[in-house]
């Protein structure tokens, strides 16, 4: 069977569908973008030439699609699976319209930003509704990260199928810390004020401090707005006694580097913003119509984490 696999933004979402698809009898061409390429050689290694690779060049938009349709046209994938659209839905959509696949799947992040786009008078936003319009009508299955997100789903694709692949598996690379000090706790994900409050993680700091309890807090993503640098500046700025505290000026942390402090942490704190609105003015919330890849980070360190009570959870996770 072959299998094509889409994926220029979420390469360690990517990791567990094709690890899922890595079975005998399956040829599969792995469509991506070269920066992303570099971060999957990063968490494949070796395991890399197993695969084949379309390497996409984003330099020209209109070049991008047309090569993406050719490469698509010539493999003639009997299943296509997208893992990730952020943008330019119209122009996916009209790939897939011309190229007729046998099987299109498509994974949701974020469902009321697919599902609920609204028209506007502004051409650009109203080539956006109508782009993702078409897009879910040439999209055959759906696909979420998150179980809890599944019956949400359910409601807005009229007959679809629907599938749960998480967005992380366990490969058993656990890697049990002493408990001593200081504690070090990682705040995974990139420095975006609309997906986690990190009010919390310097109120945390303050409580540390009161309790003469030594912390090694780190911040462990990139960012890429005025939001995150300002963010990554308080943290330098914070000389407190007992605790210390991390940051990156970078867009995106080495997947070496990331996977080190994971590793090597004793608590995960995911300080989610559990309703937000981060696609436009469309209200999303975490564990519903979101999942949050912290989670997924988790799952795939195998590490007990702490989340803001109303977070909707996987059942399986209650315990850690």
């Amino acid at each position: 069977m072959k299998i094509g696999i889409f994926e220029m933004e979420h390469f360690e979402g990517a990791f567990p569908v094709i690890k899922l698809f890595d079975m005998p009898g399956n040829e599969i061409t792995i469509y991506t973008s070269s920066e992303t390429h570099k971060r999957f050689l990063q968490l494949f290694g070796n395991d890399a030439e197993r695969y084949q690779w379309a390497v996409l060049s984003t330099r020209v938009k209109f070049r991008f699609f047309y090569t993406l349709y050719k490469e698509l046209r010539k493999q003639k994938p009997d299943l296509l699976y997208i893992n990730t659209v952020s943008n330019n839905h119209l122009l996916y959509s009209l790939v897939l319209r011309l190229l007729g696949l046998k099987r299109t799947v498509l994974t949701v992040h974020d469902i009321n930003c697919l599902f609920e786009s609204r028209p506007s008078w502004d051409f650009r936003k109203a080539i956006i509704h109508r782009g993702k319009k078409w897009l879910i009508r040439y999209i055959d299955e759906f696909n979420v990260v998150a179980d809890t997100m599944i019956p949400y789903l359910q409601t807005k694709i009229k007959g679809k199928m629907s599938h749960n692949v998480s967005g992380a598996v366990f490969e058993n690379r656990y890697s049990p810390q002493n408990i001593d000090h200081p504690l070090r706790i990682v705040v995974p994900g990139s420095l975006d004020k609309r997906r986690r409050n990190y009010e919390q993680v310097f109120e945390l700091i303050n409580l540390a401090e009161q309790s003469d309890l030594k912390l090694e807090i780190t911040l462990l993503g990139g960012y890429s707005d005025d939001d995150g640098e300002s963010i990554a500046a308080r943290a330098d700025s914070y000389h407190p006694r007992f605790c210390s505290v991390i940051a990156y000026h970078v867009r995106v942390v080495d997947q070496e580097e990331f996977d080190k402090k994971m590793d090597a942490a004793h608590f995960v704190f995911i300080p989610s913003v559990v309703e937000t609105r981060i696609c436009g003015d469309i209200p999303e919330i975490y564990g519903k119509t979101k999942s949050s890849g912290n989670v997924f980070d988790v799952i795939k360190h195998a590490k007990p984490f702490i989340v803001p009570e109303r977070l909707n959870l996987s059942t399986n996770l209650q315990t850690s």
